[in-house]
């Protein structure tokens, strides 16, 4: 059985196989290769290929100790050994090994698949010399015949190209993103081969054409939205899929074709099509839009994991789609063009783009082995300490069962199971949380370009209009990083009292304040009425009162169709499958921190990182997010549940944050963790045996203090997590290594985190109390009980007093009171 609760019966994965096609993936670590994930994928989906991929590679080495072992022993041979060598000793061994799982199937298919692919240095996108000189050293270095060099498709590349092929060296070609770019790459091919100096060497030739895919309708549908007209509207989605099937056109006329018929006679291979960044971008499209497109004989795709399990969780086959609707995707382009929208253009800074971002890549990787480097000669600091004591063996054994459970495996496949054991509503499509730190980098050029645009239009205030899980991670970013020179201020609204709305009207310039509708759902009470009344307020001061707002929410909510009635200056969608608590890293968090000027691309890096610490291939007790998870489930069900917060000034408005994560994920059937913030630190003594601490600081804050209350509490014998920041930007790895802590704890206690039961209730027995109902039993029915003390009066303290004692005193062990307050929010009443 699936994660989706289906019976599996054929795998899609093997039926692409059999419509001639190869998948490979785009992912490669140390843990993955000698864990035996990439054997398993090769024996159960029939994975034929790999691509290494810098990005993961840095956020492997920096967010866990996969290599720190590796770096120990090349550092000891040569202490002064700098980044580029680190990274390519460290990647030439992992091309090796996995190249070695894969060559069984280069050896069965004849040569003809089972490739890994190493690049060339970026650096050199625009050095012919010095590209043809990197890939005949690192084809030496690496000495496995299913090797293919990556060589971008730059006009550079392109005789480089030429001439690697003619020196009988496989090359795998990227970045190409149109029809220009495949017909010099295709001929380059043709050209080199004809040029082979060995022609035994012909047949054994290999060569795949990487043409990138979902990148383009990133950028085009920004450009249609912008146009916004029915005609362009209905292009969305379109365009990409129309592109790679034009260049299987010319793949099938060329290879198949004349100018191929010499070489075919004389045994030479056809050059692959490969469709590269096939991970879907937008949340209102397929997560498989771009494999069941895009199906054809002679083709390769190339998934990330991500996409990977979701194929083989619900992919459909269908037959050679890439062939289907050649008609339709002429038309689509057509279209495109009379909409003057230039798709040479886009699609030439999209290489360009692409070239860039691999050098920011191999900047940061070379960054992150530098650190490493500094760290293991110096002695490493642990970012998460556990001192659990008694509790210790029991935290231990429940991570030994996860591990032979294969649970990182299973979370990564979003497998029900893990919390039920029946398929339930919101486990697998609530778990799109996982992949945010890689697949919201795809939509920060946008971001960044809007607010850029907010802070040229002189905006002062930025106004978020929300509640709960789409308040609470901007207030966050707020109070961490304040707002950069030039940004606008963000004032979070998630309270309908009137002295709280009064008090944010009466700080802002109408006119220059943009307001956040933030709304998952887009029909929640509380933010529509607050935004009925700024919109009345705006229209007063404005003929254009749309311009003022912007639509944060899910695709095809009630909320996407007021902006688009109301004009509003921009709806932002977010993934449909992620909860509201767990959206920090989607647009409901990262569009008010990019408006702030925070450095979101810095927070989805280090969110990215803490995602690589905890990925499938990591043993259970190497994963951060695991060890704390299991710590949070089994001090819990040994009573220890209430998981008291420390944390650096800097830093004192993430646990927050947490506090809502733990409360609505764990509290429920009757079980629960309670998080305690905000409770000033007290002496070992004044604490019961029901605590288990947390301490977050920050490197460089004043902690003295803190350390010295930890400490003792540590010797105490109470259990304490420590966790250390390096910098602010690190509150990307902590919203990850939470939502993981947290849905792991979930687990142990039996429940399931993704739910929200008593949102429903809450609301019921908030009617029935505006109905004067009287409500006489507690939610178990356990019978009789006093008088609500909230239907007094408290005009009369004295008899709001009494009726208070009267009510606690019937209390009984295992009660408790909550106090919901509906105060105006402010420093004074939280103080109080």
């Amino acid at each position: 059985m699936n994660s989706t609760g289906k019976v599996a019966t054929v795998n899609p994965l093997r039926q692409l196989q059999g419509a001639g096609q190869s998948i490979w993936l785009d992912y490669i670590r140390r843990s993955f290769i000698e864990g035996g994930d990439l054997q398993r994928l090769v024996e159960q989906d029939g994975l034929r290929g790999v691509t290494i991929n810098p990005t993961i590679f840095e956020k492997a080495i920096a967010g866990s100790s996969d290599y720190d072992e590796a770096l120990r022993k090349l550092l000891a041979a040569d202490p002064h050994a700098g980044a580029p060598t680190l990274y390519e000793r460290l990647a030439i061994e992992d091309v090796r090994m996995a190249a070695d799982v894969l060559r069984p199937v280069y050896d069965e298919t004849g040569g003809a698949d089972g490739f890994v692919s190493l690049e060339v240095s970026p650096l050199l996108a625009h050095n012919v010399a010095g590209t043809i000189a990197e890939a005949r050293r690192l084809w030496r270095e690496v000495d496995r015949p299913n090797l293919m060099i990556k060589v971008p498709a730059t006009p550079e590349g392109i005789p480089a190209i030429e001439a690697l092929t003619a020196e009988g060296i496989n090359v795998n070609i990227t970045l190409m993103f149109s029809l220009a770019h495949y017909e010099a790459v295709a001929h380059a091919y043709l050209h080199g081969l004809e040029r082979l100096a060995d022609p035994h060497r012909l047949a054994r030739m290999a060569s795949v054409a990487s043409f990138f895919v979902s990148r383009v309708d990133t950028v085009v549908d920004r450009a249609l939205d912008a146009i916004g007209t029915p005609d362009a509207l209905g292009l969305r989605g379109k365009i990409a899929v129309a592109n790679a099937r034009m260049a299987y056109r010319r793949f099938r006329e060329i290879f198949y074709g004349e100018p191929f018929a010499p070489l075919r006679r004389r045994g030479a291979r056809v050059q692959r099509p490969l469709w590269a960044s096939t991970g879907t971008k937008n949340p209102a499209y397929s997560d498989v839009l771009y494999v069941e497109e895009l199906i054809g004989r002679d083709t390769v795709n190339t998934l990330p994991p991500a996409t990977l399990d979701a194929f083989r969780d619900h992919g459909r086959v269908r037959g050679a789609t890439i062939e289907e609707g050649l008609g339709d995707a002429q038309v689509a382009l057509s279209r495109l063009k009379d909409l003057r929208i230039d798709l040479d253009a886009v699609t030439e800074k999209l290489q360009a783009d692409g070239v860039d971002a691999f050098d920011k890549s191999l900047d940061q990787l070379f960054t992150a082995l530098t650190d490493k480097r500094g760290a293991i000669l110096g002695g490493q600091v642990d970012v998460q300490r556990l001192t659990l004591g008694g509790h210790q063996a029991l935290v231990d054994a429940r991570l030994r069962a996860w591990r032979d459970a294969n649970f990182a495996r299973r979370l990564w496949a979003k497998d029900f199971t893990l919390w039920s054991t029946t398929p339930a509503p919101e486990i697998a499509d609530r778990l799109g949380w996982l992949t945010l730190p890689e697949t919201m980098h795809d939509h920060l050029e946008d971001l960044l370009a809007f607010a850029a645009d907010v802070k040229e239009a002189g905006v002062r205030h930025v106004v978020l209009l929300g509640m709960g899980g789409s308040s609470l991670a901007p207030e966050v970013f707020q109070r961490t990083f304040g707002s950069a020179a030039g940004y606008p201020r963000l004032i979070v609204l998630d309270s309908t009292h009137p002295a709280a709305v009064s008090a944010v009207a009466s700080r802002i310039d109408l006119q220059r304040t943009l307001f956040l509708v933030s709304s998952k759902s887009g029909t929640t009470t509380e933010t529509l009425s607050l935004f009925k009344y700024f919109w009345q307020r705006i229209s007063q001061v404005s003929a254009k009162p749309g311009a003022h707002f912007v639509a944060i929410t899910d695709p095809g909510t009630p909320l996407v169709t007021l902006s688009r009635d109301r004009d509003f200056r921009r709806a932002f969608l977010a993934p449909p499958d992620v909860g509201g608590r767990y959206s920090a890293l989607t647009p409901f968090g990262l569009v008010p921190a990019a408006l702030i000027g925070a450095d979101v691309g810095r927070v989805l890096d280090h969110a990215w990182r803490m995602a690589e610490a905890n990925a499938f291939c990591v043993s259970c007790p190497d994963s951060p997010g695991l060890a704390l998870g299991a710590a949070l489930g089994e001090l819990a069900l040994a009573g220890r549940d209430k998981v008291t917060f420390f944390v650096s000034p800097a830093l004192d408005a993430l646990p927050s944050w947490i506090e809502q994560l733990i409360a609505e994920s764990t509290g429920k059937d009757g079980k629960g963790i309670i998080p305690v913030v905000d409770e000033p630190a007290a002496t070992p003594d004044r604490y019961g045996v029901d605590r288990f601490f947390i301490y977050v600081s920050l490197q460089g804050d004043d902690v003295r203090d803190l350390d010295a209350r930890v400490a003792a509490l540590e010797s105490a014998g109470h259990p304490v997590a420590r966790i250390v920041l390096s910098e602010t930007a690190d509150l990307g790895q902590e919203y990850f290594r939470w939502e993981v802590a947290v849905a792991a704890a979930g687990a142990a206690l039996g429940i399931h985190p993704f739910n929200q039961p008593d949102v429903q209730l809450a609301k019921e027995l908030a009617l029935r109390a505006m109905a004067h109902s009287g409500l006489r039993k507690n939610q178990a029915g356990r019978g009789p009980q006093a008088e609500d003390p909230g239907e007094v009066s408290a005009d009369r303290p004295e008899v709001l007093g009494a009726a208070l004692r009267a009510w606690v005193a019937q209390s009984r062990p295992g009660d408790y009171v909550g106090v919901q307050a509906y105060l105006a929010p402010a420093d004074a009443t939280s103080a109080a």
